[in-house]
């Protein structure tokens, strides 16, 4: 088995309005490192419910002082959310602070379209937002 994450939860931000997003993943690779998964990210901006369903292709996890962080890239299946059209590339990243030696949150970042690559030839999204310390789940 390869690396796998799953996740759920919700967080929100001001751009210049209020955005709430809720969402919820799962994505695991084989040993040859081939994933397969899926996203979910249900947006509230200003007042306007949208949906956004990604098929997951790719997972990069990392190892860092009992930190795991994951990004994940993929192709949008279903969007009624102008700012993340049908087949576009993705990318996302978490961090499942579980193994780390003083208990801290977990990070979810948002959803971000991606033109260049796949999630190992990308940067970790910069934006992200503090979760429950059992919000994410990673497996190297």
């Amino acid at each position: 088995h390869g690396p796998s994450a799953f996740g759920r939860g919700e967080f929100s931000f001001r751009n210049p309005g209020t955005e709430q997003w809720s969402y919820s993943f799962e994505v695991v690779a084989n040993k040859n490192g081939h994933a397969s998964g899926r996203a979910i990210f249900d947006i509230l901006e200003n007042s306007t419910p949208t949906q956004v369903v990604v098929k997951i292709n790719c997972i990069d996890v990392i190892e860092s002082s009992g930190f795991l962080s994951a990004s994940m890239t993929g192709t949008v299946l279903h969007s009624d959310n102008p700012e993340f059209p049908k087949r576009a590339t993705v990318l996302f990243g978490a961090v499942d602070s579980s193994g780390a030696p003083t208990p801290t949150s977990d990070i979810i970042t948002r959803l971000f379209v991606f033109e260049g690559g796949d999630c190992h030839s990308g940067a970790f999204p910069l934006t992200f937002f503090l979760q429950s310390p059992d919000a994410i789940h990673i497996e190297p």
